[in-house]
This record gives structure tokens, C-alpha cells and sequence, in this order.
């Protein structure tokens, strides 16, 4: 059993956004394979040297008696002489140290290549989708077995993490299970057995039905009435950006501060997004739109309520979604136009808030790229002419809500994170408010390459792994990988919103039954 705090790290895996030619797939795969064979014949032959220890040490033990070999009888001459077995058995131990070591060096450059490149990504989808549908079909046909079973799996996960953390923990459940999420997740589309086999937006089309009955139900408790206005604040809390680590850290920066979670006294509030404008050299504008995820306030757009209408597999339906209301109308207010380049990024909902505005108000935004964290955005139906880099943790649950693995296509990137558990930071790693600077070893003895260190404070035992600070870990792991798929992705989003920060302005929404004071969307 193991009590106390706990440090977290996320290994980054890369699907999608590369675009590699066979002959350079097949070429970096061959390098691969190449050092995975040779770090076989190098703990092949750390276990030869393992062996001949082995056999120094019986041939010593099969001459108990022999006064050469006595440690005290040294200086004593005899008729014959005896090898120094200890001497050369710690050689052959340290031999063999040696070349175990190389052979793990060997076979981490061999899966950081790979990782890197993508060059597996294919097949792992492949297998993905095939158990994913599989465990649809499984589902359907025997409901109450592939249940019972996910609870048996579920209830090992809480056991086994009980075990871990020293105490009871739900936490566990969700990252036992999270190989079975999307097939088991996907059945819940509602349709027939055998239907949907072939296809991925079960979830959406179920979405979809719910919402014209969850939808009027919301719009009777909560209000349909949207206001949204520009609200005011001398903190600097969306800063600057000219990369997407620093987007996501503002991003960070925003949800935390309007759910209370830390203090920039800045006076904003829930239901609140930024919006920036960027002057490039030529004159021209760029904006990006920062979508911080759910709040779960009674009068916010932000609701866990609206969530189903934006997982609707129906443009209709996710245009009604107050979320996206409340984004469009905020940019309508910020006077974006038509042909100005936007960049949107948002965690959760807020992601799938900018994925429903890069998807249905495609004909009235120039909306460039979308960057995600956390949000199951996977069917959303989004132009080609839009880039995507979507950054998901393989436990967290909520990016597995629409029941499929997101498109490996060159304009959508996919960063995959697993989270281990990591040692503690050095101090010199760790800045003035506890989060790990970005880039740095943060733990001792560690390359970046191995895993990048969550930010902030230890946990007392596994938490939930939707938290934005997963998500910027995967990202600066993957990042640090040296991706060209990452680059490429990192390159397209910079020149996005390549130019100076002119002015950044944030914009609140509210819901009610009655026509409130400011400017409205209904």
C-alpha cells in the first residue's frame, strides 16, 4: 500500500498531421526495427555474461575445499594455482550491466522513433476501431455480459487503486477501463443491433435524438434568452501568444481564474471567453478565440446541459447550443470579419464549442485552426480547409464520449497522453507559482524525451486526468519529441496568429427567460 503525495507524467503518443511518403515511412521504420534488433543481441549477450558469472560461481562452489582458493591463505604457495573467480564474476556481472543498458537506450531511441514519426499510427487505429466496433457489437447483442463485464474490470481498477492510494478512489475506475470506453460508449447511440457497425457517430446521432427532448427541457429551466457582453479587467490573464503551449497555459489561465481556482484579480467570472486581435505586418488583422470548458452555473451557456446539443450529429441542433451561441455572437460583437484568419482553442466543452463554430458558421468565419484539450470532437463534421490539433488523455473518459478515435488525416493532428506516475521535480524546475517550466528536465537524472512532468502541486493519490494541466503535459511531451507531424501542426497555428497583440477583450454570457439589459442573441 502507498500513502502520501504523488507527482505526475504524461508520454505523448502522435497520431495523424504527417503526411510522410511511403519511402520515408518505410524508411524510418526500417531504422527502427534496426535498433530494436540490436538491442536484442545486446541483452542476449548481457544474459551470456549473466551465465558465465553463473558458471564462475559454481565452478567455486564445486572446490569448497581448495586452500588455493581460501581468502586467508594468500601469501601461501602451492603446487598449482586457481583463477580469482570473484574478480572475474563481478567483470562479467558489470559485462553484463553494460550491455543491458545499451540495449534499453537502444530500444527507447527505437519507440521514441516511432513515437515521433507516427509510423505505426495506422495499424494502432486499425486495432482501435476493430475492438471499438467489436465491443459495439458485443454490447448490443449481449448487453447485460459486456456490462457486467466493464463493471468487473471497473470494479478491479477501484480495488487496485485503493490498494495504490492508500484510501478509496473512483478515479481508478475510469483509467481501468479506458480500453473498452469508446465501443461500450458507442452503443449508446441507440440503434439497432448490427447497425452502426460500419460507422463512427452512433454517439452523435444518439445526441442528436436526446436533444430535442433534453433541449426544450434546458430551455424551460434555464431560459433561452443569451446576453452577451463585454465585461472589463486591468489583469493581464489572457497574455500574449505566439505558440499553442502558450495559448493552452492562457487557456489555463482563464478557466482557473473564473472557477476560483486561483486568484489573478481580474473580477471574471463564469461564462466568460477572450477574444484577441493580432495586427500582422501587412495591416491585417488575425484573431484567437481562448473557450475555457463547462462551469455547471444555473444561468451560464456554459451548462453541463449544452454539452448533448453539441455532440449533435445534426448542424441544426448544434447551432442551437448556447455555448456556441455565446461564441459566435461574442465574435460578431469583436467584429471579426468574413476574411480575417481566426484561431480557436478550447478545453472540454469549450473545445467542442469551437469545433461546432469551425463546422457550421464555416461560411461566415475564416476559421483556420482549431486547437482542443480534452473535448470528443471526433465526428464533427469540420471543413478540410481547417487544421485541428487535438490533445486528449487516453483515461480521461470525456474525449471518449463520441465513441471513436478522431481522423489521421494531414490536417488533423491527434496528441495521445498516458499518465504515469513520476518522481518528485528538482527545485530549479519548478517556478515561483509550482508549475513546471516548459521545456526543462524536470525530473532528475530524466531526458525530456522520457515523459514531461504535470504542473503544479503533488496529489494526494490519482486524479482526475481532465484537467488542463494533462493536456499541456502531453503537449510539451510531444512537443519535445521532435515530431514533424507536432512542427508542422506548431508552424501552421503560429502563422495563424503571427503579428502583435493590439487589444484583447472578454465577452460574458448569461441565460434568462426575459430580455436582459446588453447585447442579446436569440
Amino acid at each position: 500500500m502507498t500513502n502520501g503525495n504523488h507527482y505526475w507524467q504524461v508520454e505523448a503518443s502522435i497520431y495523424g498531421g504527417a503526411g510522410y511518403a511511403p519511402a520515408t515511412r518505410k524508411e524510418y521504420a526500417a531504422i527502427a526495427k534496426s535498433l530494436e534488433s540490436e538491442a536484442a543481441a545486446l541483452e542476449a549477450c548481457a544474459a551470456s555474461w549473466d551465465a558465465g558469472a553463473l558458471q564462475l560461481q559454481a565452478h567455486r562452489s564445486s572446490a569448497p575445499m581448495c586452500p588455493a582458493l581460501s581468502p586467508g591463505n594468500s601469501s601461501i604457495a602451492y603446487a598449482h594455482t586457481s583463477l580469482p573467480y570473484a574478480s572475474v564474476g563481478a567483470r562479467c556481472t558489470e559485462h553484463a550491466a553494460m550491455c543491458r543498458q545499451f540495449s534499453q537506450d537502444l530500444a527507447s531511441t527505437a519507440q521514441l522513433l516511432i513515437r515521433a514519426h507516427s509510423l505505426y499510427s495506422d495499424a494502432e487505429l486499425v486495432a482501435r476501431r476493430v475492438l471499438s466496433e467489436t465491443l459495439q457489437a458485443a454490447t448490443q447483442r449481449y448487453p447485460q455480459y459486456a456490462l457486467l463485464g466493464l463493471g468487473a474490470v471497473a470494479a478491479g481498477g477501484f480495488l487496485a487503486g485503493w490498494a495504490i492510494d492508500g484510501k478509496p478512489n473512483p478515479v481508478w475506475m475510469s483509467t481501468a477501463t479506458y480500453p473498452f470506453q469508446e465501443g461500450v460508449l458507442a452503443m449508446l447511440g441507440f440503434v439497432r443491433p448490427g447497425q452502426g457497425i460500419l460507422s463512427t457517430n452512433e454517439v452523435n446521432k444518439g445526441a442528436g435524438t436526446i436533444a430535442v427532448f433534453s433541449g426544450p427541457l434546458k430551455d424551460l429551466f434555464q431560459g433561452n434568452q443569451l446576453t452577451v457582453q463585454e465585461v472589463h479587467t486591468d489583469a493581464e490573464v489572457v497574455q500574449a501568444s505566439s505558440s499553442v503551449a502558450e495559448s493552452m497555459e492562457n487557456l489555463r489561465r482563464l478557466a482557473e481564474e473564473r472557477l476560483g481556482k486561483i486568484s489573478l484579480d481580474s473580477g471574471l467570472e463564469y461564462g466568460t471567453i477572450a477574444i484577441q486581435r493580432y495586427k500582422r505586418s501587412d495591416g491585417t488583422n488575425a484573431w484567437l478565440v481562448t473557450i475555457p470548458g463547462t462551469d455547471g452555473q444555473d444561468d451560464s451557456p456554459f451548462g453541463w446541459e449544452q454539452n448533448i446539443e453539441l455532440m449533435s450529429a445534426y448542424a441544426l441542433r448544434r447551432r442551437k447550443a448556447d455555448s456556441a451561441r455565446m461564441v459566435a455572437e461574442a465574435m460578431r460583437q469583436a467584429g471579426i470579419k468574413s476574411d480575417e484568419p481566426v484561431a480557436l482553442i478550447g478545453h472540454s466543452q469549450g473545445g467542442i464549442a469551437a469545433a461546432a463554430i469551425a463546422s457550421d458558421w464555416a461560411d461566415q468565419y475564416n476559421i483556420q485552426h482549431v486547437v482542443t484539450a480534452g473535448s470528443p470532437i471526433a465526428n464533427h463534421p469540420i471543413p478540410e480547409r481547417t487544421w485541428v490539433t487535438s490533445v486528449e488523455i487516453d483515461d480521461e473518459l470525456v474525449a471518449a464520449l463520441d465513441g471513436a478515435a478522431n481522423p489521421a488525416k494531414a490536417h488533423w493532428l491527434t496528441v495521445s497522453g498516458h499518465v504515469t506516475p513520476a518522481p518528485a521535480p528538482t527545485p530549479s524546475t519548478v517556478d515561483a507559482d509550482g508549475f513546471c517550466a516548459p521545456g526543462s528536465v524536470s525530473i532528475a537524472g530524466h531526458t525530456p524525451y522520457d515523459a514531461a512532468q504535470v504542473s503544479g502541486e503533488p496529489t494526494d493519490g490519482r486524479e482526475i486526468s481532465h484537467w488542463l494541466k494533462y493536456h499541456q503535459a502531453a503537449y510539451r511531451n510531444a512537443s519535445d519529441l521532435g515530431s514533424p507531424a507536432v512542427q508542422r501542426h506548431e508552424a501552421h497555428f503560429q502563422h495563424v496568429i503571427d503579428g502583435e497583440l493590439k487589444e484583447t477583450r472578454y465577452y460574458q454570457g448569461r441565460m434568462s427567460r426575459a430580455q436582459a439589459s446588453g447585447h442579446g442573441e436569440r
